[in-house]
């Protein structure tokens, strides 16, 4: 009898959910030092992939004896090729939303609520996941999704949790079935969502457009 397969999504993040300016006492627009671009990036597996995947960042950690977590910022380029061509491999469909924040118009706090902390940042999160997912058409995933403070609430993270899953899933349809939040550290998977949003970002500011196009069109998919 063959095992059953459960399904994943990993959630990473590049860059900051603040506002790009704040107005001062005479109206004029300054500058807060927080990134232009929000990009998150959803990695979508099923479990062979995941074993795989894991399998793979292992050796390829170890050809270019790497002991350390990957993080786009420090990792060699020809490695960092390397690992993100494990998504040409392997089949694994990527979903990002990419948000310039010069030309964003919508709201970043929720003044006055204490559900959430930021809708900038968890809207955009729970619309790249809804639509991962309904791509993907994954049914009881796991969504995994890289552990930040400010999406914390009285030290827990079930109102977001919830908000999450009511965006998501339906009366009848139950598209992600648990949600956690973990430490990219630990997590190879999660790591290489933090790439794939540093190969985005390198991309769209020209730092270095020839990563993103390691990986094939077919598997990298942007979320409008």
């Amino acid at each position: 009898m063959s095992k059953k397969s459960y399904n994943y999504i990993f959630i990473d993040e590049s860059g900051d959910p603040g506002k790009l300016y704040k107005i001062d006492d005479q109206g004029n627009k300054i500058l807060t030092g927080t990134s232009l671009f929000y990009i998150l990036s959803a990695v979508c597996l099923d479990s062979k992939q995941l074993f795989s995947l894991e399998e793979m960042v292992m050796q390829t950690k170890n050809k270019y004896g790497f002991k350390s977590e990957l993080k786009a910022s420090i990792i060699p380029l020809s490695m960092y090729k390397d690992l993100l061509k494990i998504i040409n491999k392997l089949d694994i469909r990527v979903y990002y939303r990419l948000i310039d924040k010069k030309k964003y118009k919508g709201k970043f706090a929720i003044d006055g609520k204490k559900k959430l902390h930021n809708v900038f940042d968890e809207y955009n999160l729970a619309k790249l996941t809804k639509i991962a997912i309904t791509q993907c058409d994954f049914m009881d995933a796991e969504v995994v999704i890289d552990r930040t403070d400010r999406r914390l609430l009285d030290g827990k993270f079930d109102n977001f949790d919830k908000y999450l899953m009511k965006k998501v899933n339906t009366k009848t349809i139950r598209r992600i079935k648990h949600v956690t939040h973990v430490n990219s550290e630990y997590v190879n998977a999660m790591q290489m969502s933090d790439l794939v949003s540093g190969a985005i970002k390198d991309y769209f500011t020209k730092r270095n457009p020839k990563l993103k196009k390691v990986i094939k069109k077919n598997f990298l998919k942007k979320v409008w």
